[in-house]
C-alpha cells in the first residue's frame, strides 16, 4: 500500500537534489581556473566550423562491408593453416 504524501517526500527530495546540483555547478574549480595564462583568458573564442568539414566523412556501408569481409577471410585462412599445422605437429 502506498503511503500517503509519498509524492510531497519525493518532490523535495527531487528539489534538493536539483539545488545541490546547480549549487555545485556554479563552483570554481581553481585547479582548472589557475592554469589558463593571462593572455588565453583574453582570447577570443576560436571560430566555429560546420561539422562536415570538421569530421571526415565515414566510407560507404558497401565498401566497409567489403574490406571488413575481406580481413575476416584472410583470419580464417590463417586460423585454418595454423590448426592444419598444429594437427601435423609431431610432440
Amino acid at each position: 500500500m502506498v503511503q500517503p504524501g509519498w509524492q510531497t517526500r519525493f518532490s523535495r527530495t527531487a528539489l534538493l537534489v536539483l539545488l545541490t546540483a546547480a549549487a555545485t555547478a556554479c563552483t570554481r574549480v581553481p585547479e582548472i581556473e589557475d592554469r589558463l595564462t593571462p593572455d588565453l583568458r583574453g582570447a577570443d573564442y576560436p571560430a566555429l566550423m560546420p561539422l562536415e568539414q570538421s569530421v571526415p566523412p565515414l566510407p560507404a556501408p558497401e565498401e566497409e562491408s567489403l574490406r571488413l569481409e575481406r580481413q575476416l577471410d584472410a583470419r580464417s585462412a590463417r586460423l585454418k593453416a595454423r590448426a592444419e599445422a598444429l594437427r601435423r605437429a609431431q610432440f
